[in-house]
């Protein structure tokens, strides 16, 4: 699936590479940090929960939006899932926030 159009009822179906992405538009962002922390080139994000944590950068925009830069492709990235935000230290992983997927 790689577009589903709720107000007609139409679902989209295409290839897999449709499904790659490196850019993930987000909203409705819950920060935990402030951020600083978040423009650590050390910024990983998950997108989904057993999903594997992806190298990136998080561009914030004023309007509680944000652009999710991943340094490799990925595929599976859905609207409406949640993309979470961590760093790492000397103790592990720490969430820092997330937002939706938009697009």
């Amino acid at each position: 699936v790689i577009k589903i159009d709720a107000q007609n009822n139409e679902i989209f179906v295409g290839p897999k590479k449709e499904l790659i992405k490196k850019e993930i538009e987000l909203k409705d962002l819950n920060l935990l940090v402030n951020y600083n922390e978040l423009k650590s080139d050390k910024i990983f994000v998950k997108v989904r929960s057993t999903g594997k944590l992806l190298k990136g950068k998080v561009n914030f925009n004023k309007d509680l939006t944000a652009l999710v830069n991943l340094e490799e492709f990925e595929d599976g990235i859905s609207p409406g899932q949640a993309c979470v935000f961590y760093n790492k230290d000397e103790y592990g992983f720490k969430v820092l926030g997330g937002g939706w997927i938009k697009n």
